[in-house]
C-alpha cells in the first residue's frame, strides 16, 4: 500500500510547493517546476537559452535512490528523470486520468488479480542501454527487499507476498512475490487482493525501474549523486550541487522527446520563504505555491501573474515517538492533541484556506467518488468531550509514569525544519500546550536531511513533519501507520489496525471499505498515535507565460508539460 513518500514533513502552509504523496519538512512549500541548461546564466544561477523553467526546491533531497527515498525533495527530481510503466495525467476539468508512459497498454484479469503491462519499443537509459520489463521487476524487488530499507515499500502492500516478504528476517526469496518479467517487453503484477486502485499507485517512485548494475556498482552511494543515477524519463539530471542546486535538462533519447517542450529546468535550493517569494515577484522564478497574505496580495495585484487555489491532499502534524519516557503514555499524549488550537493554528498560517485537521485523512480525498472526511467527521469530538480538564489528564499521565507531578518539570522537544512558516508553526504548537497543560515544550530546529534521519532512527519525542496523499484513496494516508510501513518511525504497530486496513482494501463494496477505514482512523485519533494539525490548501500562482501548469496533487506529468515558449 502506499507515498510519493515519500513521503516526512511539508512547510505547512505557507509556501506549497508541487507535491506527490510524500513526507517533507514543510507544509507551504512553495512550488513551481524549473529547469537549465548550458548557456547564459540568469540571476538565481540557471540557464537562459533555449526553452526553460525557473522552479526551485524548499530543501536539499535526501537521495535520488527512487526506491530508497520518500521525500518530496528528490520525488520532485526522480518523477521527472524516470518513465513510469503509467503516469497520472491531467484533464482539462482538473480530474486525473491514467495514460500510457513505458506500458503503452495493459490488462487485468477477470479476477482482478493479475496485472500484464506491455512496454513501448525503444525505450532506452541515456547510456544507451535499453529499458526492459526486467529493470521494472528488479526495482519493484528492490524496493520491497526489507534489506534495501525503502521508506515507501509499504505502498506495495496489495502485491502478492508482499507482507510475508517485506516483513521477514535475515534472507528472503524476492521470486515469491508478485511481479515477474515474462519477456523483456512484458510485466505481469499478481496481487493478494484485488485492489481497484491499484493502476493510480502504479506512477509511483516504488514502482520504477532500476538498474542492478548501477546498484551494485555504487551500493550505498546509488543516488547520492547526479552521476551515480541514470535517466530513462523526459530528463536528465546535468548538476546536482548540494545544498545549492539541480539542473535538469531535456533527455534527447527519451521516446516521447517531441512532447517536452522546456530544454531546461533550474532548480535552486531555496530554504527561505522570503527569499522564495521575492525571486517569485522579480520573476526568477516561474512559479509558486503560498497562502501567506502578504506575498498572496502582492501576487494578485501583478497583471502577468495568474493565481488557482489548490487543494493539496496534505496533512501537517506532530510524530510522536512511542518510545520516549514521557510520551510512551497515553495520557500525556492525548492531553498535547487536544491542547494545541488547531482552528488558530490554520488560521495563522493559511487564513482559512488550509482547514483544522479532524482526523488524519486530509479533506477532498475520496473513497469511491464521496469525500471520506464528510463521513468519517471529526474523529476528536468524543475524545473533547471526555476529558474537559487537559492539565489534569496530563498529571494523571505523569503520576503513572512515576515522574515528578509538576508539568513544567516534564522535558519534551518538538524538532523541526529551519523554514520560518514552520518555526511560527511550533512556537504556537509551544504556546498552546504551555497555556493549556502548563509544560513548555522545548524547540529544537535543524535541516531536513537531519530531521529526516534523526526521526528514522528514532532519535527524537516529537517532530513536526506533513504528508501528502500518492493516490485518491484512503489507504494512500492510512497505511502509511501499518506495521509493514517504516516511512514515519513512530514505533507504534497494531493487529487490529493492520488488519481493518487490509480489510478494507480487499472489501467487496464501499460501505464495507468505509467501516474499516474510519475505525482503523478512530484508533490513531484514540491512541493519540500522531497528532494530525491542519489539511492542506493552498493558491499557485504563475507566470501568464507558464502554459501546461497542473493542479491536481494526484498528477505525476511533472515538468514534461510545461510550455514557456510565451517568455517575452
Amino acid at each position: 500500500m502506499k507515498s510519493k513518500k515519500k513521503f516526512l514533513a511539508l512547510v505547512l502552509a505557507c509556501s506549497m510547493l508541487f507535491i506527490t504523496a510524500c513526507k517533507g519538512g514543510d507544509t507551504g512549500s512553495t512550488d513551481g517546476n524549473a529547469n537549465s541548461t548550458d548557456g547564459k546564466v540568469s540571476d538565481n544561477g540557471g540557464s537562459t537559452e533555449g526553452l526553460y523553467y525557473n522552479s526551485l526546491l524548499d530543501s536539499e533531497p535526501n537521495t535520488l535512490d527512487a526506491q530508497k527515498g520518500s521525500d518530496m525533495y528528490g520525488n520532485k527530481i526522480i518523477n521527472n528523470i524516470n518513465e513510469p510503466l503509467l503516469r497520472m495525467g491531467e484533464k482539462e476539468d482538473g480530474t486525473n486520468e491514467i495514460l500510457p508512459a513505458a506500458a503503452e497498454k495493459y490488462e487485468v484479469s477477470d479476477d482482478g488479480l493479475v496485472y500484464t503491462f506491455h512496454l513501448r519499443e525503444g525505450l532506452k537509459w541515456e547510456d544507451g542501454e535499453p529499458l526492459t520489463a526486467k529493470d521494472y521487476e528488479y526495482g519493484i524487488k528492490r524496493a520491497v527487499d526489507p534489506a534495501t530499507g525503502s521508506e515507501s515499500a509499504f505502498l506495495l502492500d496489495p502485491i502478492k507476498n508482499f507482507a510475508k516478504l517485506n516483513g521477514a528476517k535475515g534472507e528472503v526469496n524476492m521470486d515469491e512475490l508478485g511481479v515477474k518479467a515474462i519477456d523483456d517487453m512484458t510485466l505481469e503484477v499478481t496481487l493478494e487482493n484485488p485492489a481497484t486502485y491499484f493502476p493510480t499507485l502504479v506512477p509511483f517512485r516504488v514502482m520504477l525501474p532500476c538498474r542492478q548494475d548501477l546498484v551494485e556498482k555504487y551500493s550505498d552511494k546509488y543516488g547520492a549523486e547526479a552521476d551515480t543515477v541514470l535517466s530513462c524519463g523526459p530528463y536528465k539530471v546535468s548538476e546536482w550541487t548540494h545544498n545549492s542546486r539541480v539542473t535538469l535538462v531535456k533527455n534527447e533519447d527519451y521516446w516521447d522527446k517531441d512532447n517536452v517542450k522546456v530544454e531546461t529546468v533550474n532548480l535552486p535550493i531555496m530554504t527561505d520563504t522570503n527569499t522564495v517569494m521575492n525571486s517569485f515577484a522579480v520573476g526568477e522564478v516561474d512559479a509558486v505555491r503560498t497562502v501567506l497574505p502578504e506575498w498572496v496580495g502582492k501576487f494578485k495585484g501583478m497583471d502577468e501573474v495568474k493565481n488557482k487555489e489548490v487543494a493539496v491532499p496534505s496533512v501537517g502534524y506532530l510524530t510522536i515517538n512511542h518510545q520516549d519516557e514521557f510520551l510512551k503514555n497515553d495520557k500525556i499524549r492525548l492531553a498535547i492533541s487536544l491542547a494545541i488550537d488547531k482552528e488558530g493554528l490554520a488560521d495563522l498560517i493559511s487564513k482559512g484556506i488550509q482547514k483544522p485537521a479532524l482526523g488524519w485523512v486530509p479533506v477532498g480525498m475520496e473513497l469511491d467518488g464521496t469525500e471520506f472526511r464528510k463521513d468519517a467527521g471529526d474523529t476528536y469530538a468524543k475524545l473533547r468531550e471526555e476529558n474537559k480538564d487537559l492539565k489534569a489528564l496530563f498529571v494523571e499521565g505523569l503520576k503513572e509514569l512515576g515522574k515528578d507531578e509538576d508539568p513544567a518539570k516534564a522535558d519534551i522537544t518538538l524538532i523541526y525544519t529551519n523554514a520560518p512558516i514552520v518555526k511560527q508553526i511550533c512556537e504556537f504548537i509551544q504556546q498552546s500546550v504551555n497555556s493549556t497543560l502548563g509544560t513548555d515544550i522545548k524547540l529544537e530546529t535543524m535541516e531536513w536531511p537531519i530531521l529526516s534521519g534523526r526521526v528514522q532512527k528514532g532519535d527524537y519525542q516529537l517532530a513536526y513533519l506533513a504528508w501528502t496523499a500518492d493516490y485518491n484513496d484512503p489507504s494512500a494516508m492510512l497505511s502509511l501507520f501499518m506495521s509493514t510501513a517504516n516511512a514515519v518511525n513512530t514505533y507504534w504497530t497494531s493487529d487490529k489496525y493492520d488488519e481493518l486496513v487490509r480489510n478494507a482494501i480487499k472489501a467487496k463494496d464501499s460501505k464495507e471499505a468505509l467501516k474499516n477505514y474510519e475505525e482503523a482512523e478512530q484508533i490513531l485519533s484514540d491512541e493519540t498515535v500522531i497528532i494530525p494539525l491542519t489539511h492542506g490548501g493552498t493558491i499557485q500562482f504563475y507566470y501568464d507565460f507558464v502554459k501546461g501548469i497542473t493542479f491536481n496533487e494526484f498528477t505525476t506529468t511533472g515538468f514534461k508539460t510545461i510550455d514557456t515558449s510565451a517568455r517575452k
